[in-house]
């Protein structure tokens, strides 16, 4: 190389160019998915296809059902845990098949925020005795309180 000798700059490839912009979008293309896919998913519809025509023999089949737990746990057959479990799982699906509400897929805290006031304090008041491990209360009193649900239901 001589002194006072100049050289053009060197010219890249458009490749180069193709490239960083291929990785930019990659990236981009990645955090919308991260994002996307991990959005949480929509609330439980409270009804299943909106309010239902109360049907009378649902009634009263459930409160047979709720006699029968009665019966089944004075009878041995079931333990007081799941006895307690058992009555709130019918009176979710009562109302599920009363009205349509989609109680069984709900939290206590999604029934406390529904109208449905009375499904949400007999579901709570059912909780101590199904996951508190200890045999507190009385399944005669579950029981009463799941019938009273069932037969003041509009």
């Amino acid at each position: 190389m001589r002194e006072g000798e100049f050289f053009p700059p060197v010219q890249y490839s458009p490749l180069w160019l193709a490239l960083g912009v291929l990785i930019i979008a990659v990236i981009i293309g990645w955090y919308l998915f991260a994002l996307l896919s991990t959005r949480r998913a929509p609330a439980p519809a409270a009804h299943l296809d909106g309010p239902r025509a109360f049907d009378p023999p649902v009634r009263e089949a459930y409160l047979r059902r709720i006699d029968d737990v009665n019966r089944r746990y004075a009878a041995g057959d079931v333990g007081f845990s799941d006895a307690h479990h058992e009555l709130s799982a019918l009176v979710r699906s009562f109302a599920a098949e009363a009205r349509g509400i989609r109680a069984q897929y709900m939290t206590l805290d999604d029934l406390r925020r529904t109208e449905h006031h009375g499904l949400a304090t007999t579901v709570e008041a059912l909780y101590p005795g199904a996951f508190s491990g200890a045999a507190t209360g009385s399944i005669d009193a579950a029981t009463a309180r799941a019938s009273e649900l069932v037969r003041s239901w509009n």
